[in-house]
């Protein structure tokens, strides 16, 4: 019976052990976590106050603003002048791409790229629209064939015009850039194209250095057959393109030609070119 009494004993003793070790386990770890949740609310005070002390209106002023460019088209004072208008005065808050949205909504401007300069600046670099061709009645086309529109008053000599329902503007580019060089070695230019709606496509074409031009009429489809049957025409025409009004290469074989004085419209004549 002494020897059931101390094996129990020490029994209770263990026991009591492993409950004082696991309670002291688990009360270090509620120490642990008050201690993290501690740590983590005062940290999330002291970034939200930082934050609010950042972001405060005047805290962090801009000081300095650069622009970057080659400035032809566009003026830096005006251009200037509207970004300090929009950017307000705290250097953190800063909305860049609200900025660029702006600046790329001026005429003459294509595209701009705003960035911070610590510790106070602000540096806009902007790239001008570069027109390629006449788009339309008043409009113009960049060199990625985009439609751009840059003033009622701007003028601009010696650009192809083209025209036509907006969505084949790159493709009379393309074609233009396809046929002009074939032209130019007959010692033709391309005054114009036009698409209309029904996507019949009619070139302008002119003499090198003169003044008279005629009109020449592709049709809506064979586009490639026809300039290239119009070059091969164009020797025996050459002679007569000071008076020819126009060139219809719709016929399968051949081409239709309208000829009359440019003074007296009314004097025409039809005639049948075959290949």
């Amino acid at each position: 019976m002494i020897r059931i009494e101390k094996q129990t004993t020490s029994r209770r003793a263990l026991a009591e052990s492993v409950r004082r070790r696991r309670s002291a386990r688990s009360r270090r770890r509620r120490q642990a976590l008050i201690g993290l949740a501690t740590a983590g609310i005062t940290t999330l005070t002291v970034v939200a106050v930082g934050m609010d002390r950042l972001l405060r209106p005047g805290a962090f002023p801009i000081k300095e603003l650069r622009l970057k460019g080659e400035f032809v088209n566009l003026d830096p004072a005006m251009v200037q002048q509207i970004i300090v208008g929009e950017m307000g005065d705290n250097y953190f808050s800063l909305d860049l791409a609200h900025i660029e949205q702006v600046v790329e909504a001026l005429p003459w401007a294509r595209e701009a790229r705003v960035r911070r300069s610590w510790p106070n600046g602000l540096t806009v670099t902007i790239a001008e629209q570069h027109p390629v061709a006449r788009w339309g009645d008043g409009e113009w086309l960049n060199e990625n064939a985009q439609i751009v529109r840059l003033g009622d008053d701007v003028v601009i000599d010696g650009l192809v015009s083209l025209s036509g329902p907006n969505t084949s503007a790159r493709e009379v580019w393309h074609r233009y850039n396809e046929w002009a060089p074939m032209l130019r070695k007959v010692g033709l230019d391309v005054i114009s194209i036009d698409v209309d709606d029904r996507f019949a496509w009619t070139l302008q074409i002119s003499p090198t250095g003169a003044s008279h031009a005629t009109d020449v009429l592709l049709g809506s489809n064979d586009h490639e057959r026809r300039v290239k049957r119009l070059i091969g025409s164009y020797s025996r025409l050459e002679e007569q393109m000071d008076t020819l009004l126009t060139m219809d290469l719709r016929y399968p074989n051949g081409m239709a030609i309208t000829q009359g004085n440019i003074d007296e419209p009314n004097e025409m004549a039809l005639n049948e070119v075959d290949q």
